[in-house]
């Protein structure tokens, strides 16, 4: 096979079986990576499986593209029955495991089972071993990198980890490679805790074969061109995401103390505004194999409370989950909060989510210091902060009515605390919702529960965006203006079938025109797929390929969870309350018209309008008529007369 390494490795941790499958029977129908995951999911779990069940499977990915050098194509993907939402979980990161699984020989890896006492996973090429981790057990995921490498006498080897978090079955624990980079929300880390699965540790030697050469280092060579010629590429390079923080500002895109306000006071994001920070603070960059961008920053405290401490900086997320959601004008706060919880592997959106309810609870009255283990949770109180963070890791305390998320918190406390959890089919949410249609869109409708990374268009509020070229790309009219309804359900359909594109493929989506209207879109994309595998697809052909894949993902929710239309809407804070400040003072969704863009974006699936259900005619239109006999068995098959209604 071409790019594809052609073997899926299985591991049972109950019966410790190790086997090796042809991954050539998916590649027909699905790209790799999620595309693959969500194919095995769908036809292996069986309906009465719950998350932490042994019956339950975590997949462990790398797409056709990694181990090339296709411009971004460094991202590993995770998915499993998440524990979050209670359906379908997938997450990204930037990861060197990933390459090396390929360069192993591994399209994906399957774990089932359950070990009956801590282990981790080695694989060395055709050296595929289950160890023992009673030792690493407890240990955090940089203590663990830092044994493992001990251990193995290398200190090149990469790995991905939980902390005390995963261990402990938190919600919203993550995954982490090395120290930094997390497969962030769902809760893929308790899924893997509570397989007793410590870490992976991967290492390969193996080429990838690439089907044609010359056309491929020409399509790469083109697409390196477009992003380095690209009006944002320095800027991302030096501030990453946490470039757009200005911006984010200007247009009422901030999350500031539990989305009370849709920006920072301007006194406070003067203070932590991150370009400064970053501008004193670097001292090197960091990327991943293929990245042109390479938007990593290595920064080194020198002075006032974060004095001494070394950190890799974090992304956009950060600032206003961390930072602004739990109002602390201490400019460092979000570098040493994102790191601690990369270090107990806990999603940071899962930890600011939890906090910020538990806050604005504490600042209402409806929870007191008898409720928090005596914790003052005033608003940016950084070390009651810091020690919920501990406590939730560990579910000590209070930590262990966070440790469930602010949803299920807010089930367990009551007292009226459910209006203050702010969250999307379960799942603590980041993105703030109101003043951008489109993002707002992408992200009520995602099938994880909430996320920017699997339909939202980030382009709205990042940066000017030229109509023209919108308008090309999208094909739709006013989607350059953020809080038009009009042109929105275009706008997120073709962000659905680039973002999963480039997730099923291991591009980072930060080199396509996710972030830059002149980056690589769909065309360059098709190409570097069909170069490098031999398998020949055009735009047309991704489009039916993505979209087979989000109605299975949608199929997967119906079969376990009860999401239909009324989980597509924003929760009700953001959905009813009106902007109180900055340039969109006083903008609020006109429900009339958010309800014509949903039905918009339902009809451009051929899904049922009053419940989003996807019909017959859609389903077998992209080869899932077993799929359709499925929902209709549930009944959960939509009424194909729906949009005439």
């Amino acid at each position: 096979m071409y790019g594809y390494a052609g073997e899926i490795l299985r591991v049972n941790l109950s019966d410790r079986s190790i086997r090796k499958e042809p991954s050539e029977k998916y590649v027909r129908d699905w790209l790799g990576g999620p595309g693959f995951a969500i194919k095995i999911l769908y036809d292996e779990l069986r309906s009465w499986v719950t998350p932490y069940a042994p019956a339950n499977k975590i997949i462990f990915s790398s797409g056709p593209l990694i181990g090339t050098v296709a411009p971004g194509a460094c991202k590993m993907n995770i998915s499993t029955l998440g524990p979050v939402t209670g359906g379908w979980a997938t997450g990204s990161s930037d990861s060197h495991v990933g390459g090396q699984l390929k360069l192993a020989g591994y399209d994906a890896v399957i774990v089932e089972g359950k070990a009956k006492a801590p282990v981790y996973l080695y694989i060395t090429d055709d050296q595929v071993d289950i160890r023992n981790a009673d030792h690493l057990w407890g240990m955090t995921t940089w203590e663990t990198l830092a044994a493992i490498r001990q251990e193995l006498q290398d200190p090149t080897r990469h790995i991905i980890s939980i902390g005390p978090a995963g261990e402990n079955l938190v919600r919203g624990a993550c995954i982490i490679q090395d120290t930094n980079r997390a497969f962030g929300r769902c809760g893929s880390g308790s899924v893997m805790g509570s397989k007793n699965l410590k870490a992976i540790v991967a290492k390969g030697t193996k080429p990838v074969r690439i089907a044609n050469p010359d056309r491929f280092a020409a399509i790469v060579k083109k697409s390196r061109k477009m992003i380095l010629g690209g009006k944002n590429v320095e800027r991302f390079r030096k501030y990453g995401t946490l470039s757009i923080f200005a911006r984010k500002q200007e247009v009422c895109g901030m999350n500031y103390k539990n989305f009370q306000h849709a920006t920072f006071p301007e006194d406070v994001a003067a203070k932590v505004d991150p370009v400064k920070t970053i501008d004193k603070y670097m001292v090197a960059r960091r990327s991943f194999p293929g990245c042109p961008v390479g938007c990593g920053r290595q920064l080194h405290f020198t002075d006032g409370p974060s004095a001494g401490i070394k950190v890799e900086c974090n992304q956009f997320e950060a600032a206003i989950t961390l930072q602004g959601r739990l109002a602390v004008e201490e400019p460092t706060f979000m570098y040493r909060a994102n790191a601690r919880c990369n270090e107990l592997g806990i999603d940071i959106d899962a930890a600011g989510g939890a906090i910020g309810w538990a806050m604005e609870c504490y600042e209402r009255g409806i929870l007191s210091k008898e409720d928090t283990d005596g914790l003052d949770l005033k608003w940016g109180n950084e070390e009651a902060i810091f020690e919920l963070i501990r406590k939730i890791s560990y579910r000590e305390g209070f930590g262990n009515i966070l440790a469930e998320g602010s949803f299920r918190a807010a089930d367990i406390i009551g007292r009226d605390s459910a209006r203050y959890a702010i969250h999307l089919k379960k799942q603590d949410l980041y993105e703030p919702l109101r003043g951008a249609n489109g993002w707002c869109l992408g992200a009520v409708t995602s099938t994880r529960g909430g996320g920017h990374t699997t339909g939202a268009p980030w382009v709205e509020t990042t940066g000017t965006v030229d109509p023209v070229k919108a308008r090309e790309i999208f094909g739709a009219e006013k989607t350059d203006d953020p809080i038009s309804y009009d042109g929105k359900a275009q706008m997120v359909l073709h962000s659905e079938i680039l973002q999963r594109a480039s997730n099923c493929l291991g591009i980072c989506i930060m080199n396509t025109t996710v972030i830059d209207l002149d980056y690589p879109d769909l065309k360059e994309i098709a190409e570097l797929y069909s170069a490098a595998t031999g398998v020949e697809v055009d735009v047309a052909a991704l489009k039916r390929i993505t979209m087979r894949q989000l109605n299975l993902e949608k199929a997967f929710n119906l079969r376990f969870t009860d999401f239909d239309r009324k989980d597509d809407y924003p929760e009700p804070r953001q959905y009813n309350e009106p902007i109180s400040g900055g340039a969109l003072k006083g903008w609020k969704f006109d429900k009339a018209a958010f309800n014509r863009m949903l039905d918009e974006y339902y009809d451009l699936h051929d899904w049922e309008r009053e419940t989003s259900f996807p019909t017959r005619r859609t389903l077998r239109a992209l080869g899932l008529d077993a799929v359709a006999d499925d929902l209709e068995e549930i009944r959960k098959l939509g009424k194909e007369d729906s949009q005439s209604t």
